[in-house]
């Protein structure tokens, strides 16, 4: 019996869910994936209103979709799926090589400068003085440059050396009745030692004429770069510039004076320029006699000036005896033309 009362109930409930839902008229919306090319479709054409009129027949329900109020919803957007690969990792690269360190060069040599140009030779005026005396008897003044040529050491080349005689050159003598001699020595610039040259004058007591006799040079081996020898080098050179006592000697140009050694591989030459010397002297001072100058053979510069005085003399005399004459012929009555 009871049993029958639920069936009942429930029948009665049913009922009035069928004729309450066919008084009320309601809006369903169906919600429809729309595929995205119809995206862009008008939106009459996407929703979709089921019927305004009632039937009779049960509404058809769709489970899937919900019921919305809602009269406009925008769907979804379409979401494309996609694998998206793993990154492929970037290989690491190898480090690059360490260049190797470049060489260093080695550094150039340098150059040995050349030997600078030796200048000309300056003049110096050097005299001695007897101590003895106090007499001034040797007097010379000149420009001298030796000139040496000489053979290396194991070799069979040769080199050359310019010497100049420096004008603060010492002076060493000796004052003598028939023979005197001056020397002058200057020290090696950077060596040991001092270089020398010697001036010998010999006097002939017959015809009172004086003459330089020897003129010698002394070279320490330093000098000389890589020389063959290592002794001192002597050279020397004969009789020149005679002239008679109580008189210089004289000459300016340059005068080229072979000079002798005494080994083969040596070669030099002196070359002695604005000269003037006089030995044999007995004044105090150092001023030279009058001069006898070279190439002039051996007259005295007193002959030229006899020589003048000879001419004006005749010139003079035949002048007079013109006069004379003329004043003769005039006393006699001859008329001049």
């Amino acid at each position: 019996m009871s049993q029958l009362r639920f069936y009942l109930f429930a029948a009665v409930l049913c009922s009035i869910a069928v004729f309450g839902s066919g008084d009320v008229a309601t809006e369903k919306t169906v919600l429809i994936d729309v595929p995205s090319s119809l995206s862009s479709a008008p939106a009459s054409l996407i929703d979709v209103k089921p019927s305004e009129e009632p039937t009779s027949e049960e509404p058809t329900t769709v489970p899937s979709e919900p019921t919305t109020t809602s009269t406009t919803t925008t769907p979804a957007p379409t979401t494309t799926s996609s694998t998206t690969a793993a990154p492929t990792p970037k290989p690491t690269p190898a480090p690059a090589p360490t260049p190797a360190p470049a060489p260093t060069p080695a550094p150039a040599p340098t150059p040995t400068p050349a030997p600078k140009p030796l200048p000309p030779p300056q003049p110096g005026k050097w005299s001695y003085v007897d101590k003895a005396t106090n007499v001034t008897c040797i007097v010379v003044q000149f420009a001298a440059q030796l000139n040496v040529t000489y053979t290396k050491e194991n070799s069979n080349t040769t080199d050359h050396v310019l010497l100049n005689v420096p004008v603060n050159a010492t002076v060493n003598g000796s004052c003598g009745n028939e023979t005197q001699w001056l020397q002058l020595s200057w020290p090696v610039e950077g060596g040991n030692g001092s270089n020398s040259m010697l001036l010998v004058f010999a006097l002939n007591t017959t015809t009172r004429m004086y003459a330089m006799q020897n003129l010698n040079v002394s070279l320490v081996p330093d000098v000389f770069n890589n020389a063959s020898f290592k002794e001192p080098v002597e050279l020397w050179h004969g009789a020149e510039w005679r002239t008679p006592v109580a008189t210089s000697y004289r000459c300016a140009p340059a005068a080229h004076l072979n000079m002798t050694a005494e080994t083969t591989s040596v070669v030099a030459t002196l070359t002695v320029s604005q000269l003037q010397e006089e030995a044999f002297r007995s004044a105090h001072d150092a001023a030279f006699s009058a001069a006898r100058d070279c190439g002039g053979g051996d007259v005295p510069d007193a002959v030229p000036i006899a020589v003048g005085c000879a001419l004006g003399g005749l010139v003079v005399v035949v002048l007079a005896a013109y006069l004379v004459g003329r004043r003769r012929s005039a006393a006699r009555g001859y008329l001049s033309m």
